[in-house]
C-alpha cells in the first residue's frame, strides 16, 4: 500500500480551470490539468499534490462531469482513472478528446480489465497513455512533466 499524506493546508496556485478561461499568462504558464476519478478522495490527494508541484490542478468526480468541465474550460492535461460507474475514463477521454484535441489525455488504473477498454479505444482511433495505479507522486510528476 502506497502511503499518502494529508493536509488541511490549502492548496497553493489553485485556480479553477472554470476561471482559467485558457489564458495561460494569467495562470502564470502552470499547466492546468483536470483529475478525473469518482473515488472522492483519491481525486482530491492527487490535486493537492499537482497543485503543491506548480500545477493548476482541479477534480471531477465522474466521467459526465469531467465533460462538462471539459466543455467550459479546455484543461492541457486529463489524468483519469479508467473504470468508473456510467461514463468510464476511456469514453471520457474520448468525448474530451473531440472537445479539446489539443489536451493530452493520461489515464490510469489498477485494474486488469483496463486492457481490454483501452483495445476498445484503439479500435476507434484512440490511443491514451496508461499510468499504474496506485502510483508514487514523484513518479507521477515526473511522468507529467515529460
Amino acid at each position: 500500500m502506497t502511503p499518502v499524506l494529508f493536509s488541511s493546508e490549502a492548496p497553493k496556485n489553485n485556480v479553477p480551470l472554470s476561471a482559467a478561461d485558457g489564458d495561460a499568462s494569467r495562470c502564470g504558464g502552470a499547466p492546468r490539468i483536470l483529475v478525473v476519478d469518482d473515488e472522492a478522495l483519491i481525486a482530491d490527494t492527487i490535486v493537492q499534490i499537482l497543485n503543491r508541484n506548480g500545477f493548476i490542478a482541479e477534480a471531477a468526480y465522474s466521467g459526465e462531469q469531467a465533460i462538462e468541465m471539459a466543455k467550459r474550460s479546455c484543461p492541457e492535461l486529463v489524468l483519469s482513472d479508467v473504470l468508473m460507474p456510467q461514463v468510464d475514463g476511456v469514453e471520457a477521454a474520448i468525448a474530451i478528446s473531440k472537445l479539446c484535441p489539443d489536451t493530452r489525455i493520461v489515464l490510469f488504473s489498477g485494474q486488469a480489465a483496463t486492457i481490454e477498454i483501452l483495445s476498445r479505444a484503439k479500435d476507434r482511433g484512440y490511443n491514451f497513455e496508461l499510468l499504474p495505479k496506485p502510483i508514487h507522486p514523484t513518479q507521477l510528476i515526473q511522468h507529467l512533466r515529460s
